[in-house]
């Protein structure tokens, strides 16, 4: 790697031009040869990468971008206002890669982080996190002396990197009156806006009763919009009395829905989808019922499980053994009753078994569907942003929560 890089500027032309001809191992030194020229080196990257917009060594060169040291700031700064989007996202991902050497380009970043695109506000959340506390006087003083157009990124960033913690008194009771303020307003809820992979059901009638059950803490008033931008960033450590780190989870409880309560929390119902019925059962002892909803694209799994009085009363759960919990209710067909081609002869299903091994349409049946919920929704009421450890607040969680 050092030899390939002793020439210095004059190696980069032969190196950029081998690159998507290599092996992926022989790749990274190469990379780590132009890393080592700097900046000759990012100037050339970046040179080639506006020309390759249908060249087959647009993803190396993307490697490249993001791989250059501090030596480099400036450029990766000047970069993320350039024309192409691609070249924007390569001057972030090199951005965090700086960490909190990338501190003194807070300031350029922090647009990204209200940017349409929900992916390039993800990655620039991404580098704002990387740079830590080393950003925190920059932003600070934007908030206390502007420009006044970056103060709302500037709180953003805050938020961010440190949550409410980073946040100074002056802008917690600023929030605190936002909130207080939208959670007054009619809370609609726009078609598709509420996600459809993993959720929870329950009466709107008994809904209180969930957070004794999920052992819920320090519950706040809040907005769809809030409770949803919470689950982007819902796990926190924190550090117990006895020293013990130990994880906690936020849970965003929805407004009423057509007389239902939905229930997120995204890292947590993922770690308990497969130990679930004790998760429903408990619920349910104190709601009434509960019904739980996970489907994973991309393992193909699928679960729907309904609970009353406290026992699981029927669902299906695919690669459960067994599949099916209890007997088909009565907008279910059964598939022992004969096969689908009308022969007469049952299938070879397990007891139990229906045609409504599907998410969408067993939430339809048992509640509501999230992705149908729009305009003509009736809503009730607020939603709900609460906390599964005592005692910590709200404060150890980052990001930046949108109204």
């Amino acid at each position: 790697m050092r030899r390939l890089a002793e020439p210095g500027a004059a190696a980069v032309p032969g190196l950029l031009a081998v690159l998507h001809t290599v092996e992926r191992h022989v790749f990274f030194g190469i990379r780590d040869a132009l890393r080592l020229i700097g900046p000759p080196a990012f100037d050339a990257a970046l040179a080639a990468r506006e020309r390759a917009e249908d060249v087959p060594d647009w993803w190396e060169l993307g490697h490249v971008l993001r791989a250059f040291d501090e030596r480099c700031l400036d450029r990766y700064t000047a970069a993320l206002r350039h024309p192409m989007q691609d070249i924007r996202g390569q001057a972030l991902g090199g951005l965090e890669n700086l960490g909190p050497a990338a501190a003194p380009a807070a300031l350029a970043v922090m647009p990204f982080l209200a940017d349409r695109d929900r992916y390039v506000r993800y990655t620039a959340a991404k580098t704002v996190r990387a740079m830590g506390a080393a950003a925190v006087p920059a932003l600070r003083a934007v908030r206390r002396d502007g420009p006044g157009r970056l103060r709302r990124h500037a709180l953003t960033a805050l938020a961010v990197i440190g949550g409410e913690a980073a946040l100074d008194e002056r802008d917690v009771r600023a929030w605190e009156r936002l909130v207080r303020v939208k959670v007054t307003e009619p809370d609609g809820v726009v078609r598709g806006d509420l996600p459809n992979h993993c959720w929870l059901a329950v009466p709107a009638e008994t809904y209180e009763e969930v957070f004794p059950a999920m052992g819920l803490h320090d519950r706040r008033p809040c907005t769809t919009t809030m409770g949803l931008s919470a689950m982007d960033d819902d796990t926190a450590t924190v550090t117990g009395e006895d020293g013990a780190k130990h994880t906690a989870h936020r849970v965003f409880v929805t407004p009423e829905l057509d007389g239902w309560r939905l229930v997120y929390a995204d890292s947590l119902f993922h770690e308990e989808a497969w130990d679930h019925h004790d998760l429903v059962s408990r619920i349910s002892a104190r709601c009434g019922q509960a019904q739980f909803f996970y489907q994973d694209d991309h393992s193909d799994s699928m679960i729907w499980t309904l609970a009353r009085g406290g026992e699981v009363h029927r669902g299906y759960w695919r690669y459960g053994e067994p599949e099916w919990t209890g007997e088909p209710m009565a907008w279910e067909t059964q598939l022992t009753e004969g096969s689908p081609d009308g022969s007469g002869e049952p299938d070879d299903e397990e007891p139990g078994a229906s045609r409504e091994c599907d998410v969408e349409g067993a939430a339809r049946a048992l509640s509501l569907f999230p992705g149908d919920v729009g305009e003509e929704t009736r809503v009730r009421g607020h939603g709900w942003l609460a906390v599964t450890r005592p005692g910590i607040g709200h404060g150890p969680f980052t990001g930046a929560l949108r109204v």
